[in-house]
């Protein structure tokens, strides 16, 4: 067993299919095939199930996908840290958010990981916080912005900041409240386009109705956030974000925002891969995500709470 048996093996179980994974790492579908064969016969386990659309994993190949992430993620510090040691800092960073935050945070920190350590490679993936969660409990990514969810025990974790929820709504829409503020009591009676449960935003929302006795009309249930925003702008229904979400289509006068009272607040985290030590330059790109983050609250560009 070899580690590019170990990179082959977790190539094609990302892929889903041999053939992608050749051609993602230029080698031949048979020496592919040829390899896991021979891994499969070393372990003395079938990884795969074979079927026309591709593969996926058995039983024993799920249980090997996480050893075998974990092994090369630790080969990787490893190299990195020797890289340190003699002054070089370079290497891979895989970093989750999700999208309401990559409007925001990945432009000025991709500009300055750029510009700070010009040989650190950043692979990013945008997907909403439970989606997040999950490939950081895998060993997908090394990093992840996330809103903390009470679903997720993320133990190696730390606060960046807080931020309102706000109802979203189209310009022209029948006002709703007195002005900047809605009561959240006096929302009831319009029709909400919200994420599925348990998406941690529906789970605040609909637990500070409950406190009120109050029960929200969620008409339409998507997790892509801008079919959202173009809904509320088209369709008449309304939603409930954050206001970073939405700050570009409040400034081209597409949405407009209400405060909700009582408030309704989520937690900003950054969380690293559980049971994995964390390389020089993982540390680093932490480091300037907590910097970036405080210069965009602290500029007004990000409307949270430090």
């Amino acid at each position: 067993m070899e580690f590019l048996d170990l990179h082959y093996f977790v190539s094609i179980a990302e892929t889903g299919s041999f053939s992608k994974s050749a051609l993602q790492n230029n080698i031949a579908q048979s020496a592919l095939s040829r390899r896991v064969r021979d891994l499969e016969a070393e372990l003395g386990a079938a990884l795969f199930y074979r079927n026309g659309r591709g593969v996926v994993l058995t039983d024993a190949g799920a249980v090997f996908l996480a050893r075998a992430r974990g092994i090369l993620a630790e080969r990787e510090a490893l190299r990195q840290d020797m890289r340190a040691a003699a002054g070089e800092m370079d290497g891979t960073v895989k970093l989750a958010v999700p999208p309401s935050v990559g409007l925001v945070l990945l432009a000025p920190l991709l500009r300055q990981i750029r510009a700070d350590l010009p040989r650190v490679k950043m692979r990013v993936m945008e997907g909403f916080s439970g989606h997040v969660a999950d490939w950081l409990a895998a060993g997908k990514v090394d990093l992840a912005v996330l809103y903390k969810m009470k679903s997720s025990a993320l133990l190696d974790a730390e606060h960046l900041l807080f931020e309102d929820l706000f109802l979203i709504s189209a310009p022209d829409a029948p006002p709703l409240g007195a002005g900047a503020e809605v009561p959240l009591a006096g929302m009831v009676s319009d029709e909400l386009v919200l994420p599925g449960m348990p998406h941690g935003l529906r789970v605040l929302v609909e637990e500070a109705a409950a406190r009120l006795g109050v029960t929200l009309n969620v008409a339409m249930e998507l997790e892509t956030l801008p079919t959202i925003l173009d809904l509320v702008a088209t369709g008449g229904i309304r939603t409930v974000l954050p206001l970073t979400a939405v700050s570009r289509e409040l400034q081209a006068g597409r949405l407009v925002a209400q405060r909700i009272a009582p408030v309704i607040s989520r937690e900003l985290i950054l969380a690293h891969a559980p049971h994995r030590a964390a390389s020089p330059v993982t540390k680093a790109v932490v480091r300037l995500i907590r910097t970036q983050i405080s210069d965009l609250v602290r500029s007004g560009t990000w409307a949270g709470r430090l």
